[in-house]
This record gives C-alpha cells, structure tokens and sequence, in this order.
C-alpha cells in the first residue's frame, strides 16, 4: 500500500501543477480570495463573507511563492489539493482496513475533475476537504486508544474540525457526520479493534469545545484589521450578507438536489481566440464567434461518468446490506454534507458538493470491492466502471486544466443543455 499511495499521490501532483500559471489572471473567486490574503499581507481591512482561515492560506502561500503572481497565490493549494486523495485513501483503510478499497477511493477523487479544477487556483473549497478528512482521520484513530491517549486523539481532531470550520461554515458537515456514527454506534457492534466507544462527555463537550476554541483563536489575526470590530458583529453581519443573497443571484445557481444529477456545472474561465498562443491572453474585448478558431475553458464540472456511477453506488449501499461500519460511516456523512443544504434558501453552486462526493466515490469503491463476491460478470463490469472513469477524466481533462479546444470539440463535451 505505501508505494500505492506514493504512485497515487505522484499522479495528483503532476496533474495539479502542470501548467500553473497558464492563465496570468485571477480566474473565477481568486478575485476575491487572492486579493484577500494579499490584504492580509498588507494590513488592508476588508469584508468578507466566510471565515479566514482559507484565505490566511493563500495569504502564506502569496508570502512563500513570493509575491501576487499566479504560481504564488496558487501553489499551496495545488500541494493541498495533491493530498486529499493520500488522506481519503487513509480514511477509507482506518474504515476497512482493505488496501484495494483505500486505493480505490483514493483513486477516484485523484481521477475527479472537479475536486482537480478547485485545487489548480486559490480557491477555499480545497482547504476546507482537506481539513475535514484529517479531522475525521484523527477520530477514527483515536478510537484505537483508550484513556487519556483516546482524549488527546480527541482533541487533536477537534483541533482539526475547529480549523476545516474556520474557512467555511459548511465545514461542519464534517463534524456533523462523525457525530451522527457516533450515535448510531452506540446500539451496533464495532469492529474488534474498537473496544469502547468515546464516551459521551468526550463527544458532547470536550470535542465541541475544543473545535469552538480553536475556530474562535484563528479569528484574531483578521480581527487586529478590524479593531472596531467585535467577533459577534463580523458574524452577524456574514450571516446578513448569506441570508440576502436569492436564490436566483448567479447564472450558475444550483438547487442542492441537482448536484448527484451533475444537472449545472459551472464556467470558471472561457476565452476566445484566432490563433494558439503561450500565455494564453485573456485582456481584450470578446472575440466574435464567426472568427473563432480555438476556445479556452475551465470548467467546475466532476468527472461525470464517475460522478453518476458514484450516486448509484450511495444509492445501492442500502438496499444490498452493504451497511457495513464502513458503508455506515460514508452513508451518514454523505448525509450530513449534503442534505443541510436542503435548508439554504440562497444560491448554491457545484462545488458545495465537494465534501458530500468524497463519499459517494469511497462509496463506489465499496461497491467495486464487494462485487468480486459476485460471479465473473460482477468483475468484469468492475473493469468496465474503472475503463469509464478513466475514460471520462481524459476525455474531459481539457476542460480541467484549460486546454485550447476548438468549438465543435468544447460542444461535443457539453452533454447536456444545462452546462453551457
């Protein structure tokens, strides 16, 4: 398994910085976000509608890269972006302790393009991931401990859980699914690695304690630029600004139910032009589409063939008694980063599905795995779902990393009316 995770994180890493700093503009939120860890470096007070804790990392990775320029205020997420297939990989094997799953699960988030797209600019979805794998990561192997070891396991996930809440408040999600399993494990066997399970003062206090307080110190660095400021006034004051965006506010909008449907991806960046060129211009009025020889376009959009194949699977853990501690686990997060949405009446992009989808693919993984036990055709359509999601990353990929197309080609790769 180590040189399995190796080779897998070897092929995120290469597929995450090739050709970096392409596109020499801020390309979709990196107006926002970049421009905010370059306010952070130079004490410019400004509002923002989520926590800093994202944008405290773009800010270091600005100061590391050295200076406002593509390759400095994207680089640390493309590394970011690199490791949550390795970390899901971990998740899914302290869950079954299969090697063939963890690759797996590690695999399909390494082949999906949109979690690829999100970790190729300085955007905060990728931090918040990875943060809440960790976190989760850190719980799991707690409950290998017991005593005061099992506490501090505890607290260093809470540590986590407080950090991954501090970019955004749907990082709670994460939170919200470890503590949905620790519920419903109270009455169900654990696996014998498991002996005891935390116990409710650790759950219900400590690690809530511990994720508030560390969610609360990572504010004061942005509160030194806002010293007129309280901590309940910025939170009010975000609550206000997300309760006052429609639902309608954004061509991109896309009602929760529709993102296991893969129904509205979004544009990150498109450019027509006349001839191929390096660095791609993006400065000028648009090209008209008569004269248009090559189009350049980035799209938040999932692999999709993997992406439907993944809501199935979620969908098949149920009703085939898959409901193993594993299928038990993803099913409830995947419950817990997808269906709070249900409540926001605001518009909601794609890439807020970035957490619930982790799981539908380790959920695939789980399928795939436990298909071998099925006969000879259930193996062979094994190969066949492997030889599709591979197939829809390459035949997408262009639209991952922004690579020129010319019209004909960018449509044919449009199969739906709704993603153009």
């Amino acid at each position: 398994m180590p040189l399995g995770l190796l080779l897998l994180w070897l092929f995120a890493l290469a597929t995450r910085f090739w050709g970096l700093t392409r596109f020499p503009t801020l390309v979709f939120d990196e107006v926002y976000f970049a421009r905010f860890g370059r306010n952070y470096l130079a004490g410019v007070p400004f509002f923002d509608a989520h926590p800093p804790l994202g944008k405290y990392l773009i800010a270091l990775s600005i100061w590391l890269g050295g200076g406002f320029h593509p390759w400095g205020y994207r680089w640390l997420n493309a590394l970011m972006g690199s490791l949550i297939p390795i970390a899901v990989a971990v998740l899914a094997y302290l869950l079954t302790r299969r090697s063939r799953v963890a690759l797996l699960s590690g695999l399909f988030v390494a082949l999906d393009g949109l979690f690829l797209v999100e970790s190729r600019y300085a955007l905060i979805n990728i931090s918040l991931v990875l943060l809440g794998v960790v976190a989760q990561i850190l719980w799991l192997w707690g409950l290998r401990y017991q005593g005061r070891a099992r506490s501090l396991w505890l607290m260093a996930a809470g540590i986590a859980f407080g950090a991954c809440g501090a970019v955004k408040w749907s990082g709670l999600g994460f939170l919200l699914g470890v503590g949905l399993f620790w519920l419903l494990q109270q009455r169900l066997p654990l696996p014998a690695e498991w002996k005891t399970t935390y116990q409710w003062w650790q759950m219900c206090l400590l690690l809530p304690v511990v994720a508030f307080v560390v969610y609360t110190l990572l504010w004061l660095p942005h509160l030194q630029f806002h010293p007129h400021q309280s901590l309940l006034d910025l939170h009010r004051q975000m609550f206000n600004f997300h309760r006052s965006v429609a639902s309608t506010a954004h061509p991109y909008c896309s009602p929760w139910w529709s993102w296991p449907l893969l129904l509205r991806p979004m544009s990150y960046f498109f450019q027509r032009v006349q001839t191929l060129s390096e660095p791609v211009p993006v400065i000028g009025p648009p090209l008209p589409i008569a004269n248009t020889q090559w189009v350049y376009a980035v799209y938040a959009l999932f692999n999709p063939p993997l992406l439907w194949l993944g809501t199935l699977a979620t969908l098949a853990l149920i009703p085939l008694r898959l409901t193993t501690t594993a299928g038990r686990f993803v099913l409830l997060n995947y419950a817990a980063n997808l269906l709070p949405w249900a409540l926001v009446s605001r518009c909601v992009f794609i890439y807020h599905y970035l957490p619930a989808a982790l799981y539908s693919f380790m959920a695939l993984a789980l399928l795939w795995e436990a298909s071998h036990d099925w006969g000879a055709w259930a193996r062979w359509a094994g190969i066949a779902v492997l030889g599709v999601v591979v197939g829809g990353f390459l035949y997408w990929l262009p639209l991952y990393l922004g690579l020129p197309l010319t019209p004909q080609d960018f449509l044919r790769r449009m199969w739906l009316p709704s993603w153009i």
